[in-house]
């Protein structure tokens, strides 16, 4: 037994000595690593340890350079006191000391382009106290429908189109071999201007006179002038006749059209430009500025007057550009014979842009009828141009003016807490009002109970 205890005591020596005899040199070999590191990172080369340096104490230092510690600079030292020293150093570190670049100005003023991006409305004032009965002459309305409808965009001559893509910016990595897929998150649409051309209209057997003429950017209202014809058998019954209205040839340009494109490829983000094309001969691309949208003829019956006056036939043309779903992105690194690196998207299925129309047709007739109103119930708004721009105040006055303006808030601040305060005490009111109408009717109750209870 007592060989058992000294084997097993020898064992356990031999196992402890060997771990505690390797722990300083690692951790000698550890700092040296580090100071490697450090000096490799700040892009100097290490230096002798012993340095010239001045200090007040007795301690061993690791410095890279020689310094006078006047400066407010810290320092990593092997000793196990800690110092911050005043040190000028004399080796250069790329540390310059230069006075910002700043334009000096005598006078700064505010942007007086400050108003909100929004705004309603005119809001007239009309109420009984100053409307009265004016006679007017007018447009009504006879009859009037919608036409709701799409297409997809082609060429200016009819071909087929599609689309150019370059990518413009792809913040983030990508992988060079192979392609990767981008999911499209957002298209927006850049244009110039929306032509609408009416095509050729016709109201059956009534001629139709335009009052301008179509095809002007940015026109979306188009009235003509209509001769009336008389039918009796309508005309006795107090009702208008129904005629058919057709519309064909309607197509719609869109001038300098750019597509661009905001996917994302993982964290990678990609921006893409497409550009309106038609395929050549030779599977060539040729771009095009503009696209085109042809409809379909719209037709459909409308009433207009049965007593033969002249009537005006009012088409009203609201668009949307948008774009079909593009499910599928293959964007790939290409190096081409310079070996300069690019990058290419494909869509496979291509974009497929599609303008939705809405077209309001209406038939007015010119009446003298008596409404309600008052003829001073819009007041314009006073436009002070002068005051917004020019301020000729003093500094006293303006700080008086802020001074107002201060005051003018705080009063309207304890306002409101006047106010509040008001409103608290009033529920307050309320509350007990209420406790004590309870506590009466239970009194009541109560008594009555009692009183039953006698009896």
């Amino acid at each position: 037994m007592q060989d058992m205890k000294r084997s097993k005591r020898r064992m356990t020596n031999q196992q402890v000595a060997p771990i505690v005899n390797n722990v300083e040199p690692s951790q000698n070999h550890l700092d040296e690593c580090m100071d490697e590191e450090l000096n490799r990172g700040f892009g100097c080369k290490p230096k002798q340890k012993n340095c010239d340096c001045k200090h007040d104490h007795d301690c061993k230092h690791d410095h890279d350079c020689d310094c006078k510690h006047d400066c407010d600079c810290k320092h990593d030292h092997d000793c196990d006191c800690k110092h911050d020293h005043d040190c000028d150093c004399d080796c250069d570190h790329n540390h310059k000391h230069c006075e910002p670049c700043e334009i000096k100005a005598d006078k700064c003023v505010k942007n007086p382009c400050a108003h909100p991006q929004c705004g309603g409305p005119i809001r007239p004032v009309l109420s009984p106290a100053n409307a009265r009965p004016i006679a007017i002459e007018t447009n009504r309305v006879f009859d009037t429908m919608v036409f709701q409808t799409f297409t997809d965009a082609v060429a200016p001559n009819g071909e087929t189109l599609v689309f150019d893509l370059d990518v413009v910016e792809v913040n983030g990595p990508v992988p060079r071999g192979g392609q990767v897929s981008v999911t499209i998150d957002k298209v927006c649409i850049n244009f110039s201007a929306i032509v609408i051309d009416t095509g050729r209209t016709t109201l059956e057997d009534f001629d139709i006179e335009p009052l301008e003429p179509s095809g002007r950017p940015c026109e979306t209202i188009f009235e003509s002038a209509v001769c009336g014809r008389r039918n009796d058998r309508c005309c006795n019954q107090g009702l208008g006749q129904n005629v058919v209205y057709k519309q064909r040839g309607l197509s719609v340009l869109v001038e300098d059209l750019v597509l661009e494109l905001r996917g994302r490829c993982g964290c990678t983000e990609v921006v893409a430009l497409a550009f309106p094309a038609v395929k050549l001969m030779g599977g060539q691309i040729k771009r095009c500025c503009d696209v085109e949208f042809l409809f379909n003829t719209l037709t459909a019956p409308i009433s207009v007057p049965a007593d033969g006056r002249a009537f005006t036939l009012r088409q009203e043309f609201m668009t949307n550009l948008t774009v079909d779903c593009i499910g599928k992105a293959l964007l790939r690194c290409v190096c081409d014979e310079c070996c300069e690196s690019h990058f290419e998207l494909c869509i496979p299925n291509d974009i497929d842009l599609i303008m939705c129309l809405e077209a309001i047709v209406s038939t007015l007739t010119s009446e003298q009828i008596v409404v309600l109103g008052s003829q001073n119930a819009i007041q314009p708004r006073v436009v002070d141009t002068f005051n917004k721009v020019c301020d000729f105040r003093t500094c006293e006055e303006k700080n008086n003016d802020d001074r107002d303006r201060d005051r003018d808030k705080c009063r309207d601040r304890d306002r409101c807490r006047d106010r509040d305060r008001d409103r608290d005490r009033d529920r307050d009111r309320d509350r007990d009002r209420d406790r004590d109408r309870d506590r009466d009717r239970d009194r009541d109750r109560d008594r009555d109970n009692n009183c039953g209870c006698n009896i």
